[in-house]
């Protein structure tokens, strides 16, 4: 399995398209079976939507929306055609624009047949996001897949802090769940929003459920933290690094070491299933039952 820790072409669709053909190329050169990406990782998390009012991010919100893939757009296909010719499956975490101009924070699994069985959208868009992406419909995004890897499910960041979507999933019986995330160089002296106190509620994730949770996040680089230090506030709100990917095992633990913050690569780690536990099941050994997939969306 593989989780990226890896920084994006900043806003930009074609060129983080080919890094990530690259990085799924590496992924299954190393033996990995699943590439999880992060949170919008296509084309990156919109960081300014943190670092000042609307006139000021007017600019970039115009080259993001432009910037936001279409489901069955061509760097869907692109995408798609790669996991098939290296034979992985690819978890992807993208901006997603629809026919009508908006933009979900969606998810989508494509299987190493190029097939995409998930297509999900976060349901709520929390804090700043609210003002930009819209929301995702909740009869089409609580679903855990079954594949040749095991049953896969993902949430997107703050979705994991949420009791509620945290007791359906983890009703689905999930052996692998994708726990999306940004970059954590954001406002860093905001506690909450920290690496500390959200990769602490991931391990928890994967202690509850009992399952093997990938948790991949983006690296801000010095270019980009410079561009938006323009003021002593900004300069405040933003650092490099922030990378915080980990893997975590049934037990909560890292299955793996982690990278370094600042390290721009893949955490690779090989997993047991049958180390798999059913969090609503007496018998902890007794077996998960296969789960229909989703039809191809």
């Amino acid at each position: 399995m593989a989780a990226v820790q890896s920084e994006p072409v900043w806003f930009d669709l074609a060129a983080t398209t080919e890094k990530t053909i690259t990085l799924i190329a590496e992924a299954a050169r190393k033996g990995a079976r699943v590439i999880a990406f992060p949170e919008v990782w296509l084309p990156g998390y919109p960081v300014f939507l943190w670092l000042g009012d609307e006139q000021w991010q007017a600019d970039y919100r115009r080259t993001y929306i432009k910037n936001s893939a279409e489901h069955g757009g061509p760097e869907h296909k692109r995408i798609a055609a790669a996991a098939r010719e290296h034979g992985i499956m690819v978890v992807l975490g993208v901006s997603e624009r629809d026919a009508e101009g908006r933009i979900f924070i969606a998810q989508w699994i494509i299987d190493e047949s190029g097939k995409t069985i998930l297509a999900r959208r976060k349901l709520k868009p929390s804090n700043a996001e609210g003002t930009f992406y819209a929301a995702g419909d909740p009869n089409t995004n609580l679903i855990v897949v079954d594949t040749n890897v095991g049953t896969i499910g993902a949430l997107n960041c703050s979705e994991h802090k949420r009791p509620l979507l945290r007791h359906i999933m983890l009703g689905l019986n999930e052996q692998i769940h994708v726990a999306a995330w940004p970059a954590f160089g954001l406002v860093p002296e905001n506690i909450p929003m920290s690496a500390k106190v959200n990769m602490n509620a991931t391990s928890g994730y994967a202690a509850e459920g009992g399952m093997f949770v990938l948790a991949p996040t983006q690296v801000i680089g010095a270019a980009l933290q410079k561009e938006f230090s323009d003021t002593p506030e900004r300069a405040r709100m933003i650092s490099s690094g922030g990378g915080a990917t980990h893997i975590f095992g049934p037990d909560g633990q890292d299955v793996v070491a982690p990278l370094g913050h600042d390290e721009d690569g893949l955490l690779i780690a090989t997993i047991d299933l049958s180390k798999v536990r059913r969090p609503f099941d007496p018998d902890p050994l007794s077996p998960i039952p296969a789960l229909a997939s989703q039809s191809a969306v």
